[in-house]
């Protein structure tokens, strides 16, 4: 059974993410990777020396801007991280599996520095884990694809608009159909800008695709605090593919990350629209209502059994089929807001036709010169 990577100390902040705003396997030896594009660097932590708190600190060859780790055996009970930037030490921060192998990332911005903590049944195990710490490079000035006229796709920022290296994209897809979506945050930092969006969702391409092996990032579809939509999973906007997003019921769904840790901050208003842009748009094309029901079968490995028939809101919460926080305490309660905004979005309200005019009244002048 997958743990939840919970820690109970870190104090969960309530202020909304206002948009633009700065918030406050086996193990490979320690080396240095350099990769084309991203860089990464891997260090076995049982390779540095432990604090008198159980911590192991790392300092790196070369900034970074995300990390994560992987562990050996059984996953922990708790894992957090901490970076450190030019203006001091961030908060620890609990890290969400991403698989029972691996955690999912956190966006920590420009530093060089990282502590590390993990515990199992109470006992240290910090030794037993690999941090992955990496720069996922400059990504193009993100430029959106404009919105294709009523009814159409909202606009959106392509893959190559975001910086997407095709080579590193190794999954040939499969066919699904399109009958929910799920809806998720990334369980990262909050301290982030929408300048960086572009960069965020680059390296967690790179973690998808090559850190944990599933040759593409896992959601279709990422949205940032300002609302904007980036395409994710290759194929998996115009098309349907399935994704990599919700163990035992990735196939018939449509996977929407929400950029950030909702389990901290409120989502901001742009960041529901646009999730309920594109959420709405992606089940119209279905044929799907955005505020109906559907019946989903568990292909296993979830908290639901396999062959487990499961009726869900054609728009869910990860938890809902999951053993996760996700998408966050705040972003669990906002999917009410989400589905009526999508509906909403699906029907959008009539428009009365233009009074007509009554017919002009003709003078006698007129009259006479007939």
């Amino acid at each position: 059974m997958r743990r939840r990577l919970v820690l109970p100390l870190v104090l969960l902040a309530t202020a909304a993410l206002a948009p633009g705003a700065l918030a406050p396997g086996a193990l490979a030896p320690a080396a240095t990777a350099v990769e084309p594009g991203p860089r990464v660097e891997r260090v076995a932590l049982g390779e540095v020396p432990t604090a008198r708190d159980a911590t192991r600190e790392v300092r790196t060859d070369r900034p970074f801007s995300m990390l994560g780790v992987r562990w050996s055996g059984a996953a922990p009970d708790e894992v957090a991280v901490r970076s450190r930037t030019d203006r001091g030490w961030r908060p620890w921060t609990p890290l969400e599996p991403a698989t029972d192998r691996a955690s999912e990332p956190l966006w920590t911005g420009d530093a060089r520095t990282a502590q590390v903590r993990a515990t199992r049944d109470g006992r240290d195990v910090t030794a037993e884990l690999q941090l992955i710490a990496l720069d996922p490079g400059p990504a193009p000035a993100a430029r959106q694809a404009p919105a294709a006229g009523p009814g159409g796709r909202p606009p959106v920022v392509e893959r190559a608009g975001w910086g997407a290296d095709e080579k590193q994209t190794t999954w040939a897809g499969q066919a699904t159909t399109t009958r929910a979506v799920a809806v998720h945050h990334t369980a990262g930092s909050n301290d982030y800008r929408c300048a960086d969006s572009a960069s965020v969702v680059r390296g967690l391409f790179h973690y998808h695709a090559v850190e944990l092996g599933w040759g593409d990032i896992g959601y279709h579809a990422l949205v940032d605090k300002c609302g904007t939509v980036f395409e994710g999973r290759r194929g998996g906007l115009d098309g349907d593919v399935i994704g990599g997003h919700a163990l035992g019921f990735n196939h018939e769904t449509f996977g929407v990350a929400m950029l950030g840790n909702l389990e901290q901050a409120r989502p901001s208003p742009e960041m529901l629209d646009g999730v309920a842009r594109i959420s709405g748009w992606k089940l119209d094309r279905a044929g799907v209502p955005a505020d109906g029901t559907v019946v989903l079968t568990g292909q296993g490995g979830s908290l639901h059994a396999a062959g487990a028939r499961v009726t869900l809101p054609t728009i869910f919460g990860h938890r809902d089929v999951g053993r996760t926080l996700c998408p966050g305490r705040f972003g669990y309660a906002a999917l009410g807001d989400i589905r009526a905004r999508a509906a909403a979005a699906q029907h959008p309200p009539a428009q009365d036709p233009p009074a007509e005019e009554p017919p002009a009244e003709e003078d006698d002048a007129a009259q006479q010169a007939l």
